[in-house]
């Protein structure tokens, strides 16, 4: 082989062996199964990894290697959710947390993969605890880091320094995202609540930091409350955002996503370049329901901020939704036919 053909040859490895992309993990109920898929980042490749009952299993997130999967499951039936732990192929199932009647919510790893934040409710002496903790994987120790706080989808900063958090939603109440140390201490909101006693109520609800830590995406939904006829006080809705804004909670910035697109998860992907989100087309809230009723479907889209392109990664009738996606070489897949659509062409 001469010396031309050599370096040629070096190039073709070097070009094949970065072409590694991301996946995906995610919860979906399929013909009535509820459990946890992977995929490639371009929907290809939905493998499914463990199911429970119709309540569960729920996917948290990626280990920061890429090497584990947090989520939550009920240990047994009627249980309350627990944290549990499997590897990335998933194998090797373990449960963290004990099954003691509390109630725990989406949470994520510390940036050194060695613990989980979570938030976490439960009685005690017939009153209502909750607060935000922090888990050792290695000790299993539990600690609370903030009380009496009713905090929902705990994301820990790349950095390791600040925790991000959304409020539980309450109908009529405006909430917003906050912001804390690590330790727990410095408790502020990201953005400040909308006014009080406006027309319609804001929700946010499920932030994530980017991959660099320098921003943050959220989402976001505006409602009214009226009154139904034999139903009573009914949410309105009026639009479904998704926002972006700077770690300092400055620069905010909705995506062009459609608001009649209603939001069920979302995270960056791309290395902050895309974001990836599950929605399914909003629902009249002030109309009754039947039993019968078959909700629309939510499926997994990607977002390219820059183009405002979407992509459609997953088509299936059920529900994607709590999604968490990580980009590591280790885990290839076929940049391929990845699917561009417009939301006309959705809808059809």
């Amino acid at each position: 082989m001469n010396g031309r053909k050599f370096v040629l040859l070096c190039l073709m490895l070097m070009l094949f062996g970065t072409a590694a992309h991301a996946k995906i993990v995610f919860g979906s109920v399929r013909n009535g199964v509820r459990g946890i898929y992977v995929m490639d980042d371009d929907g290809s490749n939905q493998t499914l990894f463990t199911e429970s009952d119709e309540l569960g299993p729920y996917p948290n997130c990626w280990s920061p290697d890429g090497k584990q999967i947090a989520f939550k499951q009920r240990p047994r039936i009627n249980s309350r959710f627990a944290v549990f732990l499997m590897n990335s192929d998933g194998t090797n199932i373990r449960q963290l947390t004990d099954d003691d009647g509390a109630r725990t919510g989406r949470g994520s790893f510390s940036p050194d993969g060695k613990s989980i934040v979570f938030d976490r409710s439960f009685q005690k002496n017939g009153e209502l605890k909750y607060g935000i903790y922090v888990l050792n994987i290695k000790t299993l120790k539990m600690k609370e880091i903030a009380s009496q706080i009713m905090a929902s989808h705990c994301d820990w900063a790349p950095d390791g320094k600040h925790i991000i958090f959304s409020e539980w939603i309450t109908t009529g109440v405006d909430n917003t995202i906050w912001i804390m140390d690590a330790d727990g201490h410095n408790l502020r909101p990201l953005i400040p609540k909308p006014l009080i006693g406006g027309e319609f109520t804001i929700n946010r609800s499920k932030p994530r930091w980017s991959p660099n830590g320098q921003q943050i995406v959220f989402l976001e939904r505006e409602y009214k409350t009226v009154r139904v006829p034999n139903v009573g006080e009914s949410p309105f809705f009026k639009a479904f955002r998704y926002i972006i804004c700077d770690r300092n909670g400055e620069n905010i910035r909705q995506l062009q996503i459609p608001k009649d697109q209603e939001g069920m998860s979302v995270d960056w992907m791309d290395d902050g370049k895309s974001i990836i989100f599950s929605a399914r087309a909003a629902i009249p809230l002030n109309k009754v329901l039947p039993r019968d009723f078959n909700f629309p479907p939510a499926n997994i889209y990607k977002y390219h901020i820059r183009t405002r392109e979407i992509t459609r990664l997953t088509n299936h009738p059920g529900m994607d939704v709590a999604l968490d996606w990580i980009s590591d070489d280790v885990l290839s897949v076929t940049p391929h036919g990845k699917k561009k659509v417009t939301w006309g062409t959705i809808k059809e």
